[in-house]
C-alpha cells in the first residue's frame, strides 16, 4: 500500500468521524426540539387545567356569595321555613344555561345543623360534630373555597356565612360541584383527562359515585377513559409520579400530571392529562432534521474535496498538522480522564457531605489495623457513635440545618483523636472511630474528650443546637477478630448506651448480643401472637361499695404464650411501646373487647361500662378515629356502655390536640376516663375543657390511706375536684376495708381492686357478673 493511499485513507476516516459527530449532534438537536415541544404542550395542558379549575372554583364561590345576599333566602332561614328552599330548581337552571353541571346546595344553621340539602331529603343532623370546616365557620364565620373529598366524590366546595339585616350570623350556604364540565372543556382542546383521588381517601369514599378503584386509587371519571385505564393497570403509581411529562411511545400518548394537595399539604388528587402523539404537529422539527442532514452531506462532500486538494498540494504538511492536533487532543483527554478517575476514586471512599472516610474506606483501614495488631500483638478499638435526638433537629429545623450540624460534628470528632486514628461517617447520624495501639483506659480518655467537646453548643445557620453522642466500644481481639464482628458488636454496645439514657458509652460483652437476640425473638413472637390470636382480655370488675353491684369492667390484656405460658402486660407492653407494636395491640384489644361487650349485652349480662386502655401512640395515630368510627358502625355496639381510659400524661403532652381528638370520640357516645389521675401535671384550665366523664385515682395514692396524711389529703382533693367539675370518680388498687371506708366516707363509691376481685378470665367474669347482678 502506497504512502499517498494511506494518507488519503486516514483523511477519509477522519472525515467520516467528523460526519458521524455532526450526525449525532443533529439527532440530539432534533431530540431536544421534540423535548421542548413536549414541554410546551405539557405546560399548556396544565395551564389550561389550572385556569379551568380556578374559573370553576370562582364560579362555585360566586354562586354561594350571590345566594348569601339573597333576601328571600335570608328571610326563609330566619323564619326557619326551610321546606320552601327550592334550590334544586337553581341547580337545573345552572345546568341548562351555564357550564356549572351537577351543582348541589346545602344550608346549615348557626348551630351547625343541616337544615336543607338539594340532593336529598335528609336533614336535621349536626354536621359540626363531624366536619371541622363547619365547626370553624361557626366559631369564626368567613368565606371558604376549597376542593375536597367526601364519601361520594371529589368536588369543588364553597361555604359563605349568611347574616341577617342586623349583621347577626344566622347560618351558612354551601355550594358543591363536580368536575364534569371541566373535563368536557379539556376534551374540546384535544385532551383526555383522568381524575384520580389518592389511595389514603379510599376508606372515606364509602359511597363513591363511580365505584372504580385501581390499586387503592379512586377514579372519579372512568367514563370514556377505558383505554387510558387499561394503560394504567398495575402501574398507576408510575404515572402518578410523573414530574413534568411522560411519552408513552407504545400506546401513542403524551401524559402530564397536575398534582393537588389537601389542607394537610399531602397529595389529595391527581389530574392525569393526555394527548395522542399523532395529534402533535412535528412537521417543522422533521423539516429541520432533513435540512440539517442535507447540509451535513454537502459539508462532507466539500470537506472531502478540500482534503483531496490539500493532500494533492501539500499532503505532508497536512498530515503533520493533523498528527499534532490529534496528539494534543489525546493528551488533553488523557489528563481529563486521569482527573475524573482520581475524583471517582475519592468519592468511592469518602462521605460526600463531611469528606470523612465512608464505610468502605473505614472497613479497609480496619482490616489493615487488624493485620498490624495481630502482627505486633497489640489491641485496637472500634467506637460506634450515634447522635442523640438528631431526628428532632431535622424535623424541627429542616435537613439543611441537620447537614450543617453533621459537618460541625465531624470537625469536632477529628479534633479529639490522633492523626493516625480514623474517623468515618457510615450513614445518617452514625460515625465510627478506629483507635490503633490502644487499651481500655486510653479509649475512655478519648471518649471523655469527645463528650467534653460536645458539651459546647453548635451554632448552625444562626441556630444554637445542643447534641450528644451514645457510644459503643468493641476491642480487638477480645470482642472479635474480623471487621464485621467488631463493627456489629460496637453497634450492639451503642444501643445499650442509648437504653441507659443516652450521652454515655458502653463496652461490648456477650450478654448484649443475647439481649438483642431476645428482643428480636420477642418482636417476632408478638407479631405471631397477634396473627394467631394468642392475646386474651381479662376483666377486673368495678364495684359500687354501697350496693355491691357491678358498675363496670376494665379490660386488661394477657398473653397465652405457646411456650412461656400466661404472660402479664409488664412482660411485653413496654417493649411493644418502644418498637411501635402497641398500636396493633390496641387495635386487637379494641376489636376483641367490643365484640365481647356486644355478646354480653345481648345475653343479658349487667356489665356496666367496659373500659379499654388506649396508648399514646394509638391515640395519636392518623387512622385511629376512622378505625373507631368503623368499629362502632360495624359492631352495632351501644356506645353508652363503652369507655376509653387515657393516661393523664399523654393528654397533657398536647392539650389542644387532645381536646380535638377526645371530642370526636365523645361525639360517638363513648365515655372517656383519665387513668392514673394525679401522677401527671394536669392544668386545671385544660382539665375543665376536656370532654372527659371520669377521673381514676391512681393506686399510688390509695395504697397508704387513711394512715398517710399526705396521701389522704391528695385523695380528698381529687374527689372534691371531680365533684366540682361534675365528673365521676373511681379509685383503683383498693385492697383493704379501711381504704373502702375512707373512700366512701369522702364521696368515692366506685371501687376497683383486689379487695373485690382480681382480673378475671371471660368465664370467671361471667360467673362473677351473675353473682353480683
Amino acid at each position: 500500500m502506497s504512502r499517498g493511499f494511506r494518507v488519503a485513507l486516514v483523511g477519509f476516516i477522519l472525515l467520516s468521524i467528523i460526519f458521524g459527530f455532526f450526525y449525532i449532534y443533529t439527532t440530539q438537536r432534533m431530540n431536544d426540539l421534540k423535548t421542548k415541544k413536549y414541554l410546551e404542550i405539557s405546560k399548556e395542558m396544565r395551564n389550561d387545567l389550572e385556569l379551568l379549575i380556578q374559573e370553576k372554583s370562582e364560579a362555585v364561590l360566586l354562586v354561594a356569595l350571590t345566594l348569601s345576599e339573597d333576601q328571600t333566602l335570608k328571610q326563609l332561614i330566619r323564619k326557619k321555613e326551610y321546606s320552601k328552599l327550592m334550590l334544586q330548581d337553581l341547580s337545573k337552571l345552572l345546568q341548562k344555561y351555564t357550564s356549572l353541571q351537577d351543582v348541589w346546595f346545602q344550608v346549615i344553621d348557626k348551630d351547625g345543623v343541616s337544615v336543607y340539602r338539594s340532593w336529598t331529603s335528609q336533614k336535621g343532623d349536626n354536621v359540626a360534630n363531624t366536619r371541622l370546616d363547619v365547626a370553624k365557620m361557626i366559631r369564626l364565620p368567613k368565606v371558604m373555597s376549597t376542593i375536597s373529598v367526601s364519601k361520594f366524590d371529589m368536588t369543588f366546595k364553597a361555604m359563605v356565612p349568611i347574616y341577617d339585616k342586623f349583621g347577626r350570623f344566622i347560618g351558612m350556604i354551601e355550594t358543591l360541584a363536580k368536575f364534569d364540565s371541566l373535563v368536557s372543556k379539556l376534551e374540546t382542546k384535544g385532551y383526555k383527562t383522568l381524575i384520580v383521588v389518592d389511595k389514603r381517601y379510599k376508606r372515606q369514599l364509602t359511597r363513591s359515585s363511580s365505584g372504580i378503584f385501581i390499586d387503592g386509587y379512586y377514579v372519579a371519571n372512568p367514563q370514556n377513559n377505558e383505554h387510558i385505564l387499561k394503560i394504567f393497570k398495575n402501574k398507576i403509581d408510575y404515572f402518578l409520579d410523573i414530574d413534568v411529562y411522560e411519552v408513552d411511545e407504545a400506546n401513542g400518548y403524551l401524559f402530564s400530571v397536575l398534582k393537588m394537595d389537601g389542607i394537610d399539604r399531602r397529595p389529595m388528587a391527581y389530574f392525569i392529562i393526555s394527548k395522542p402523539l399523532s395529534e402533535i404537529d412535528m412537521r417543522e422539527i422533521y423539516q429541520r432534521r432533513d435540512n440539517s442532514i442535507k447540509i451535513l452531506v454537502l459539508v462532507f462532500i466539500f470537506l472531502f474535496i478540500l482534503l483531496y486538494i490539500v493532500y494533492t498540494v501539500n499532503y505532508k504538511r497536512f498530515i503533520q498538522e493533523r498528527n499534532e492536533m490529534l496528539e494534543y487532543t489525546v493528551e488533553e483527554k488523557t489528563h481529563e480522564l486521569q482527573k475524573q478517575s482520581k475524583k471517582m476514586q475519592y468519592l468511592a471512599h469518602h462521605d460526600a457531605l463531611t469528606t470523612l472516610p465512608n464505610k468502605n474506606l473505614f472497613v479497609d483501614r480496619l482490616k489493615q489495623g487488624i493485620k498490624h495488631a495481630k502482627r505486633e500483638h497489640k489491641s485496637l478499638a472500634v467506637l460506634f457513635l450515634d447522635l442523640d435526638r438528631f431526628k428532632e433537629v431535622n424535623d424541627t429545623y429542616g435537613h439543611d440545618v441537620g447537614d450543617e450540624l453533621l459537618k460541625s460534628v465531624a470537625n469536632r470528632l477529628l479534633s479529639c483523636v490522633r492523626e493516625d486514628d480514623t474517623v468515618a461517617r457510615i450513614g445518617g447520624d452514625e460515625f465510627t472511630v478506629l483507635l490503633a495501639n490502644t487499651d481500655q483506659v486510653s479509649v475512655v480518655k478519648v471518649i471523655e474528650k469527645i463528650f467534653d467537646a460536645m458539651q459546647k453548643p453548635f451554632l448552625v445557620l444562626g441556630i444554637e443546637i445542643h447534641t450528644t453522642f451514645s457510644v459503643g466500644v468493641s476491642i480487638y481481639k477480645q470482642d472479635g477478630e474480623h471487621p464485621d464482628t467488631l463493627l456489629r458488636n460496637a453497634d450492639t454496645a451503642m444501643y445499650k448506651a442509648k437504653d441507659s439514657g443516652k450521652n454515655t458509652y458502653q463496652f461490648y460483652n456477650e450478654q448484649m448480643t443475647a439481649l438483642v437476640r431476645e428482643r428480636l425473638e420477642l418482636d417476632n413472637d408478638i407479631r405471631n401472637g397477634l396473627r394467631k390470636g394468642e392475646f386474651e382480655a381479662y376483666y377486673q370488675p368495678k364495684i359500687d361499695a354501697t350496693t355491691l353491684r357491678i358498675v363496670g369492667l376494665e379490660a386488661l390484656i394477657r398473653w397465652n404464650h405457646p411456650t412461656k405460658g400466661l404472660l402479664y402486660p409488664v412482660e411485653f407492653i413496654p417493649f411493644a411501646e418502644e418498637v411501635g407494636l402497641i398500636v396493633e395491640i390496641d387495635k386487637y384489644m379494641l376489636e376483641h373487647c367490643v365484640k365481647q361487650l356486644v355478646e354480653w349485652r345481648a345475653a343479658g349480662y349487667q356489665t356496666g361500662k367496659l373500659s379499654i386502655n388506649v396508648s399514646t401512640k394509638k391515640l395519636e395515630s392518623e387512622d385511629f378515629r376512622s378505625e373507631l368510627y368503623r368499629l362502632v358502625e360495624k359492631s352495632h355496639v351501644d356506645t353508652k356502655y363503652l369507655e376509653l381510659e387515657i393516661l393523664e400524661s399523654q393528654i397533657m403532652t398536647d392539650p389542644e390536640r387532645s381536646i380535638d381528638i377526645l371530642r370526636s370520640i365523645r361525639s360517638l357516645g363513648i365515655s372517656i376516663s383519665i387513668d392514673d389521675f394525679g401522677t401527671g401535671y394536669s392544668s386545671l384550665s385544660y382539665l375543665k375543657k376536656l370532654p372527659v366523664s371520669q377521673l381514676k385515682i391512681d393506686r399510688s395514692f390509695v395504697l397508704d390511706v387513711p394512715s398517710d396524711e399526705d396521701d389522704a389529703a391528695i385523695v380528698k382533693t381529687i374527689i372534691d375536684l371531680a365533684k366540682n367539675l361534675g365528673l365521676e370518680i373511681i379509685a383503683e388498687g383498693v385492697e383493704s376495708e379501711g381504704q373502702i371506708e375512707f373512700l366512701v366516707q369522702h364521696g368515692c363509691r366506685n371501687i376497683q381492686g383486689y379487695y373485690y376481685s382480681k382480673a378475671l378470665s371471660k368465664a370467671e367474669c361471667e360467673v362473677f357478673m351473675k353473682k353480683h347482678a
